[in-house]
């Protein structure tokens, strides 16, 4: 049945096409579009818990890059993972700089400085440990790292072109499209190399999808736990 629920829709200057998987975390998340864009607009009108969700994206991105490069410990370090990992730093860097600018002050990863820090770390570890438990008979090294990734930049795109829109509308100078461009260059990326390793993709999406929705709801909700109350 079609959702009746408001889409995060990409903005006309995005040149990426959306691939099935893109489709399936986005009938997955229909109902979740209105209550984050809720909760994303309320933290861009409140600067000090803005600058903690900023901070806590920046931590999000440095988990990812961490767990790229603890994930390529077997076998040379190719270009394009090599690229990825320089781009997740990069990321962590951005919404860091963009936070500081906010607080007017160096911010560390402690609670204090972050949303939901904690469930944001189980987050990563609870996906990154179903998905390789799943894959545990793969012939194929690297098929963890690029299906745990194709995950986690599927929510990405997701999340980001709302807050994207949130930005635009209440903090334009603060602007995620270079961010997003490089996002959405990733996937065809790992759907092409997931291809080549003959990994059942249309088998193993969906419920990779289904997992990492029910733990990204977890996380929301600690999100929206951990704000004010006056803030939302």
């Amino acid at each position: 049945m079609p959702s009746t629920m408001p889409s995060a829709k990409r903005s006309p200057s995005s040149a990426f096409e959306d691939p099935w998987s893109l489709s399936e975390i986005e009938q997955r998340s229909a109902d979740l579009v209105a209550p984050v864009r809720n909760v994303l607009t309320a933290l861009c009108r409140q600067p000090a818990q803005h600058a903690r969700f900023l901070n806590t994206l920046s931590m999000m991105e440095h988990i990812g890059s961490r767990k790229i490069m603890t994930s390529q410990t077997k076998g040379p370090l190719g270009c394009e993972v090599l690229k990825h990992l320089c781009e997740e730093a990069r990321h962590a860097f951005f919404f860091k700089r963009q936070a500081e600018k906010i607080a007017g002050r160096q911010l560390d990863y402690s609670a204090e400085t972050t949303i939901a820090a904690g469930p944001a770390q189980m987050y990563f570890g609870r996906l990154d440990a179903a998905i390789g438990r799943s894959l545990a008979g793969s012939q194929h090294s690297d098929a963890p790292y690029l299906f745990v990734s194709l995950i986690i930049e599927l929510r990405a795109i997701w999340a980001y072109e709302i807050y994207h829109q949130v930005l635009n509308a209440e903090a334009p100078a603060v602007s995620l499209k270079s961010l997003l461009a490089e996002e959405e260059h990733h996937l065809p990326q790992m759907v092409e190399r997931l291809t080549q390793l003959g990994e059942d993709m249309k088998g193993r999406v969906p419920a990779f999808a289904a997992t990492e929705d029910r733990l990204f709801r977890g996380l929301w909700r600690a999100v929206e736990a951990a704000v004010p109350p006056t803030v939302h």
